[in-house]
């Protein structure tokens, strides 16, 4: 087995495991270094994740399979072959919380094993970091020292320890805010129970409803068995909502009667359902103003917005920057069997001045890439040439009130993300623009010629 490779540790109370061994096998053709194995005791390493197959819950190898889940913290699957909504009920209660029925959930399981492996969520060693720096204590090993994250990580403790409120996270898109709402989970007095997330746009709105209320056999042509909603499953953990700010209107009118009522109904049942799970929901949209442009629904925004958290984009968050370049560059020199020690000087200043618009996500793609393609001992600015050509000169308005002659050009520029060839392009354009779009008269003014002035411009 090579370093890279995850190891995946296969269970099961029958002899047929071709659904599961065919499954793993699409997730290896994908390019994930799988290393497969099926015993027969649990023999557990840490980092395996674990998969059980459980045909019958009156086996012995399901009391095992519980005795292991109390003294391990690896990451558990559970498949089942049997359509049974008490079965998985019960499977609930016992602690067992990534459930997935085959057949008709291959796609779901192969889908959530894929973000498991990339993110590194089943890490139990507690030396060794997620995506964003965050492993299995939560809240307290979040990477960052800037004033505004710790702000935003002592607001989640209160929330996460003193109540189970409603909350929404609010920040750009790579901010964290699904390790975030994972990490308030985990630091809450309802950590023991599930946590169930969904992203809402990734499923299509007339599915949507079936994911989050469940339904009955017969509800609609293909519901031939019971299926149990996200609500029921997350029990008294918690439900986390991604990109809420994208719902349909019809999508948020039945999730506020089930926020309201605390009761919900499967699609084609008539019997209410209580749930008790705390609901995060989080969107890089502004949702104050979506609520004034009759976009969301006021109503629902108060109900979901008792506690407001909005962690702040990268960039203004200087300090973390290097600190977390740093950790991701230990990080993929144990990925890629690399020895870079350090950023070169002239990279941090680029790294710090860098608007950073996919924040840390973009970050840690950024070094990722770097330290694949490097063979130096230290990372250099030619190591990051994609991002430095994808850099607009950051130059600022003036304001009117500002009595700036016109004759004059005034220019804020960033020295650690422009060159001087975007520099001269810009000031080009600008003095383009003082003279009308004349370009005969600027190519005089700047002291080229008309046909390198069309080559600056383009």
């Amino acid at each position: 087995m090579s370093e890279n490779e995850v190891k995946i540790r296969v269970f099961s109370d029958s002899h047929d495991l071709v659904s599961v061994t065919s499954a793993l096998k699409q997730l290896e053709l994908k390019g994930f270094p799988l290393w497969i194995d099926f015993p027969k005791e649990f023999d557990i390493e840490d980092n395996d994740i674990i998969i059980l197959q459980i045909e019958s819950l009156d086996s012995e190898f399901l009391k095992n399979a519980v005795t292991a889940r109390k003294e391990l913290s690896n990451r558990m699957i559970v498949v089942m072959r049997n359509v049974d909504a008490l079965q998985v009920t019960s499977l609930l209660k016992l602690g067992f919380f990534d459930i997935f029925i085959f057949p008709y959930e291959v796609l779901k399981f192969t889908s959530f094993l894929a973000e498991t492996i990339s993110n590194k969520y089943y890490i139990t060693e507690p030396n060794r970091t997620g995506t964003f720096g965050m492993n299995r204590q939560g809240l307290k090993s979040i990477r960052g020292e800037s004033d505004k994250l710790l702000r935003v990580i002592n607001l989640s403790k209160k929330v996460s320890e003193k109540s189970s409120a409603n909350i929404v996270i609010l920040g750009e898109t790579g901010t964290g805010k699904g390790l975030f709402a994972r990490a308030i989970h985990n630091n809450g007095k309802t950590s023991n129970f599930p946590f169930i997330d969904i992203v809402c746009t990734a499923i299509p709105e007339n599915l949507l409803e079936s994911e989050l209320f469940g339904y009955e056999p017969g509800a609609f042509t293909s519901a031939r068995t019971r299926k149990v909603g996200l609500f029921e499953l997350a029990g008294k953990g918690t439900l986390f909502l991604d990109e809420i700010g994208d719902l349909s209107l019809n999508i948020q009118t039945k999730l506020l009667r089930a926020i309201e009522k605390k009761v919900i109904k499967r699609l084609g049942g008539v019997i209410d359902i209580p749930i008790n799970a705390r609901i995060i929901s989080a969107t890089n949209r502004n949702l104050e103003e979506m609520v004034e442009n009759n976009s969301f629904r006021r109503d629902l925004f108060h109900r979901l917005n008792v506690v407001s958290i909005e962690i702040p984009p990268l960039r203004e968050r200087g300090e973390d920057i290097i600190l977390l370049a740093n950790h991701f560059i230990e990080e993929f020199n144990k990925q890629f069997d690399k020895s870079t020690k350090k950023l070169d000087k002239d990279v941090q200043h680029f790294m710090l001045g860098y608007p950073w618009p996919g924040n840390v996500r973009e970050l840690r793609n950024a070094i990722e890439r770097a330290i694949l393609l490097s063979d130096d001992v230290k990372l250099q600015l030619k190591d990051f040439s994609n991002l430095i050509k994808s850099v607009e000169i950051d130059s600022q308005e003036v304001s009117e009130t500002v009595n700036v002659p016109h004759h004059i050009i005034k220019m804020e520029v960033n020295y650690g993300s422009t060159d001087l060839k975007k520099v001269e392009k810009h000031y080009a354009h600008e003095v383009l623009i003082k003279l009308g779009g004349n370009k005969t008269q600027t190519a005089r003014i700047l002291g080229i010629s008309r046909p390198k002035l069309d080559t600056l411009l383009r």
